[in-house]
């Protein structure tokens, strides 16, 4: 895919790249836009081989309210990221980040993701949330994304 100017870029076109990411990373069954309480979570990934589920919230600028949704999703996945361009995970405050365990991938300009701060385990993750979801994923005909 060439590469778009800051200008021309959606949220949505993060998604596709971070799937692939995903996907590369053992997450091979995926949910997009998975509705969580008020919320959608924008990726939520399941690994048969690890039993690890997930998710991850897309933004292009505003990424404390990524922060303040990936917080709640660690209720129901394993694993948090934040995903947004590379310009605007330089302006992140990390420490957020750090102090629970959210990690941080970057989407360059030509749309090319790399993980930035690595995600913890979730502390906070209930089964009773998260056990839907895999089962979901788990009964989906194939491994890609529903839209």
């Amino acid at each position: 895919m060439p590469a778009r100017s800051p200008l021309q870029i959606r949220e949505a076109d993060l998604l596709r790249p971070v799937s692939r990411f995903a996907r590369r990373k053992g997450f091979r069954f995926q949910y997009a836009e998975l509705p969580f309480f008020d919320y959608r979570i924008d990726l939520y990934g399941f690994s048969r081989p690890t039993g690890d589920t997930v998710a991850i919230e897309l933004k292009l600028k505003d990424w404390r309210r990524a922060f303040d949704q990936a917080l709640i999703y660690q209720l129901c996945s394993d694993y948090v990221y934040i995903a947004i361009p590379l310009s605007t995970a330089l302006r992140v405050e990390r420490g957020h980040l750090l102090a629970h365990g959210i990690g941080m991938i970057a989407v360059d300009p030509s749309m090319r993701c790399s993980i930035l701060l690595d995600a913890l385990r979730s502390s906070e993750v209930r089964d009773y949330y998260r056990q839907p979801y895999v089962e979901l994923l788990e009964r989906q005909p194939n491994e890609r994304y529903k839209a």
